[in-house]
């Protein structure tokens, strides 16, 4: 699984997501067949930056396709786009034209053709899902976009925060085992509202309104861009604290990975180490 979080303010996009990647599955070794969670990598790289432009995007759910990580899939749309060559951004701004909806649209049907071809032996019902959010700067835009699809749900890409009355939607979204951070903003546990109807017979609509007010307060639209990039990598270590100490496989965890998203730019905040002795 993973957990992944983007956040929106007046100044920018915060994209971040931890680097755990969870191998599930069925082998039978000399000490018998063992199921389940068979390894749990902590070095998955699930933020990425789209070619050199101020677009990124991260992952959550099923790490791998087959025999092929998230970041190979990419990097293989990137390639076919002829992105594959890092360069300055400020250099190609008047070359390229450059949508976030085309670019989580493109990204979508690559995706969707490699993935109906590794689970087309599984019912939809059965296959494991896969999300992906695209979130950044269209070319001449003033406001960021986010986008998202999950597969095999999902046939078109989704806005994640459209505009309200023709304002832009500031806000926080999460991704993945959220339960934690779910937990923590809301007051409360999306399994508390099920036991609460169950038990009591009251409807879902009224346990959830009168938990409303548990919620946390939080002012995106004003919220500083560094404020926000703190917001961020609170929550992920939140989520990452969760499945680090209770019982159970950490199906998030590892370094903390994080990116700011401007009209001009996409920049690293933190990074893996190795990146960053690379010069990335």
């Amino acid at each position: 699984m993973s957990v992944g979080i983007v956040v929106k303010v007046s100044e920018g996009l915060v994209l971040g997501a931890d680097s755990a990647a969870t191998l599930r599955g069925r082998v039978e070794g000399p000490g018998g067949v063992q199921e389940g969670v068979l390894k749990t990598f902590l070095n998955a790289k699930k933020l990425l930056q789209i070619g050199d432009f101020p677009i990124g995007l991260f992952t959550w759910g099923q790490a791998f396709v087959g025999l092929r990580t998230v970041e190979s899939l990419v990097r293989e749309w990137e390639y076919a786009k002829g992105w594959q060559s890092q360069g300055q951004y400020g250099a190609r701004h008047d070359e390229d034209s450059f949508r976030v909806h085309a670019c989580a649209e493109g990204l979508r049907e690559h995706f969707t053709k490699v993935y109906d071809e590794e689970f087309k032996d599984l019912p939809k019902e059965r296959r494991p899902g896969l999300g992906l959010v695209v979130a950044g700067y269209s070319q001449e835009a003033f406001f960021p976009e986010i986008w998202r699809f999950v597969l095999p749900l999902d046939e078109v890409v989704h806005d994640q925060r459209p505009e309200r009355d023709g304002k832009p939607d500031f806000g926080a979204s999460w991704f993945g085992t959220t339960e934690p951070i779910v937990r923590l903003h809301w007051g409360r546990d999306d399994a508390v509202i099920e036991i609460v109807s169950e038990r009591f017979g009251i409807p879902k609509n009224d346990v959830r309104e009168a938990l409303a007010p548990l919620q946390y307060q939080v002012p995106f639209a004003v919220m500083p861009l560094q404020d926000a990039i703190d917001y961020a990598r609170y929550l992920l270590n939140v989520a990452v604290g969760r499945y680090r100490f209770v019982v159970g496989p950490e199906l998030c965890g590892g370094e903390i990975e994080i990116a700011v998203v401007t009209q001009r730019e996409f920049r690293w905040i933190s990074r893996k180490s190795w990146e960053l002795d690379k010069g990335g």
